[in-house]
């Protein structure tokens, strides 16, 4: 069925987890619940969400290293009826009362713009996902695909793992996040497709320069900057790309990426509509089920969709609109940047303004990107604030929240 590191799981494995939960109390009449599970096995998890499925209820996927406090946070705001955490025998009673309606996989928004938010999909809406996703994207890039990204989130759970065993394949989860162990592991297979987030493709691509090439890797979650991009497709036989947000799940796949802003074709089961290279819109996203306003700043070049950037995080100066994306790839110019983030900090006096963060393996004279920004960008784009820092902070899905980053100017 599938691999959890090296550890193999079958059909069988899988129906004993199914048993057990049709005789756990609080999984009685799991229909019409709506059951929270923060478990550090990957594989119990799994057979939790599959049995959920199966029998009608709600699932809220909570991440393994998330605390009990936190976790049960996270079930009373998803309105759980039960969290189990870190084991089926310590289960914690959230609400009594049944819902008259279920059936939903339940997630929590990045928060990267602020408060997270709870996101219903039906499960019917996950199978129409999982057609179109394996119906464009059918053949085997790689005979075994490599999930090193949480199977908390869509991305490894849905375009990884489910569609994975749609395609009658064995997928491999890695849950130990060491590179050089994923890098093992990806030996173990040659003819892989390895789901990971950009920045441990990152890592990965700067140890196995001396040991060789990927087979495919398909990335997501946050716009990869273009010099990793531009290394890693030196490192993999095939870059891909996918782009989605949590109310729909995954919406476009691009089967070779050579340009990081391109997000790639949409799927068969969604229509897009957003702006144009001249003037860039909002990306909306139209299902049989409705519309969805994704506040992602896009355009459609051809039949590919791109993306510009987080609506939140355009930045008005003085009434013209900067683009963070715009600003980063000129600071990337500079080869011995590692990676650069552009934001807005508010100015009492002048409204927003443009700022940035930084890191390299060498000491930058400020003055000397200042130079290089003049060169390719208009006045009110140049950063009035540039940091060198050793570590641009992230939240724990990977993503940079660039509102965290930003403050009042002094």
């Amino acid at each position: 069925m599938l691999f959890v590191n090296e550890q193999y799981y079958t059909i069988s494995d899988l129906e004993e987890y199914h048993y057990k939960f049709e005789h756990l109390p609080e999984l009685q009449d799991c229909q019409n619940k709506r059951i929270a599970a923060c478990l550090p096995e990957a594989f119990s998890y799994i057979a939790l969400c599959l049995y959920i499925w199966k029998k009608g209820g709600s699932f809220v996927p909570i991440h393994a290293a998330t605390p009990f406090l936190a976790a049960k946070e996270i079930a009373c705001e998803s309105a759980a009826h039960v969290l189990f955490f870190h084991s089926f025998e310590d289960a914690t009673i959230i609400k009594k009362e049944q819902n008259e309606q279920e059936g939903f996989l339940v997630q929590m928004s990045s928060g990267t713009t602020g408060t997270p938010k709870k996101i219903l999909r039906t499960w019917l809406m996950i199978e129409e996902e999982l057609e179109a996703y394996t119906s464009v994207f059918p053949e085997h890039v790689g005979s075994t695909t490599i999930i090193a990204c949480p199977v908390t989130h869509s991305y490894g759970l849905i375009s990884g793992v489910f569609a994975a065993l749609k395609r009658g394949s064995t997928p491999v989860i890695i849950t130990n996040s060491n590179p050089k162990y994923v890098l093992r592991i990806l030996r173990e297979y040659p003819d892989h497709i390895l789901y990971a987030a950009p920045a441990l493709l990152h890592m990965l691509v700067q140890l196995a320069k001396p040991v060789g090439q990927f087979n495919a890797v398909m990335t997501s979650g946050t716009l990869m900057p273009q010099p990793w991009l531009d290394a890693l497709c030196l490192t993999a036989n095939r870059v891909l790309q996918q782009y989605g947000c949590s109310e729909t799940g995954c919406v476009t796949l691009h089967p070779d990426l050579r340009h990081a802003e391109e997000m790639g074709r949409a799927l068969p089961h969604v229509r897009i509509q957003t702006g144009t290279e001249d003037a860039p819109g909002e990306i909306v996203i139209s299902t049989k089920h409705g519309k969805i306003f994704t506040k992602d700043i896009g355009y459609v070049k051809g039949d590919m969709l791109c993306f510009v950037t987080r609506q939140d995080d355009m930045i008005n100066v003085a009434g013209l609109n900067v683009y963070p994306s715009v600003v980063e790839k000129v600071l990337l110019l500079d080869e011995r940047l590692e990676e650069a983030v552009v934001y807005k900090k508010q100015d009492m006096y002048a409204g927003e303004r443009v700022c940035a963060q930084f890191t390299s393996v060498a000491v930058i004279e400020i003055t000397e990107l200042l130079i290089l920004c003049q060169k390719y960008l208009a006045p009110h784009q140049i950063p009035v604030e540039l940091v060198q820092v050793d570590e641009i902070k992230k939240l724990p899905n990977g993503k940079v929240s660039r509102r965290m980053l930003g403050g009042i100017m002094v």
